[in-house]
């Protein structure tokens, strides 16, 4: 690119006075500045400054026709172009040219320019179906070894072709291309209706907005499990059981001890555990003994009713 240069004039109090300083020589005088304050030098006019302005010049030149090409030449020119098997053939001058496509492109073509085989880009990618294009005008910029068509920057159908999203799978309502260069719209809705409640508590998931994530609230019991005494009750606890736990109710056990008394009331007291009840009352052989039977606690009271003696055996339940 051409460097441009910003020429600076010369300020001086006094630009036009000069000092005469004689030589000796009759009639002979030296002249210099004599312009009192100096506020800008300005630009020389000497081989220093013409020599940069010449080199910035050809620089420029240069950078347009890099390998003389074209003679200098930085308008655009026109080329020629024909096709015959996989090549296109260029033929022309300058760095900077155009031409007329006379065949669509094909995997595996090529180009040459004025007889010599160069690679061809559009961009980052190399040139293809997108951008030549049978009957259109392109433009390009020749450098000696390669071709650079102008275009790029945005997909080309190779780069498309990279992209495997389906209607199915992006959110319904929202458009994109992948595959070609037709554009598409999603179809996928989400029609969940989990709640952070029914979700166990470490887990998260989309229920029927795909912007908004949910967290599970749901306690994890495990194997939670409960023991029971004779009618108790356990409430079960919300949240998710692995299946594992299970409610057991306590064994109940029995004890038989013989009541033996002379004359009067029978008492026992259980000396350890949960009294529960009666199971059997042995047999007596002599006329009823008793009138009443109670349990208060751990604690059995046989009422005597005056007739005869207790003395039979009796079987406790506890647990």
């Amino acid at each position: 690119m051409y460097e441009r240069k910003v020429w600076v004039n010369r300020q001086s109090e006094h630009p036009s006075r000069r000092k005469l300083t004689p030589t000796g020589n009759d009639g002979e005088y030296d002249v210099s500045r004599s312009e009192g304050i100096i506020m800008e030098d300005g630009d020389a006019f000497d081989a220093d400054t013409m020599n940069d302005l010449e080199r910035r010049v050809a620089a420029g030149f240069t950078e347009m026709d890099p390998t003389g090409a074209g003679g200098g030449e930085v308008t655009v020119q026109p080329y020629s172009c024909t096709k015959t098997g996989k090549v296109y053939a260029l033929k022309g001058t300058g760095a900077a040219g155009r031409c007329k496509i006379p065949a669509s492109w094909a995997a595996g073509d090529s180009f040459t320019v004025n007889g010599a085989a160069v690679p061809a880009y559009c961009g980052a990618d190399a040139v293809d179906g997108d951008t030549i294009v049978k009957g259109r005008w392109v433009l390009f910029f020749y450098d000696g070894t390669q071709l650079n068509f102008n275009g790029g920057g945005g997909l080309s159908t190779s780069k498309l072709a990279l992209a495997t999203a389906t209607e199915g799978n992006v959110l319904a309502g929202n458009k994109f291309y992948a595959g070609s260069k037709t554009i598409k719209e999603g179809t996928l809705t989400l029609t969940g209706n989990v709640t952070a409640d029914k979700m166990l508590e470490g887990s998260s998931g989309y229920s029927d907005d795909a912007h908004s994530i949910v967290a599970g609230r749901m306690p994890n019991r495990g194997s939670w499990g409960a023991s029971l005494s004779p009618g108790g009750v356990a409430t079960i606890p919300s949240g998710y059981h692995n299946g594992g736990g299970q409610v057991t109710a306590v064994a109940l056990k029995t004890v038989t001890i013989t009541m033996a008394t002379s004359y009067g009331d029978w008492v026992y007291t259980l000396p350890s555990g949960t009294l529960v009840g009666v199971s059997n009352i042995a047999a007596s052989g002599e006329s009823p003994e008793i009138a009443s039977l109670t349990i208060s606690g751990n604690t059995v009271r046989v009422t005597w009713s005056n007739n005869g003696v207790i003395n039979r055996q009796i079987t406790l339940i506890y647990y």
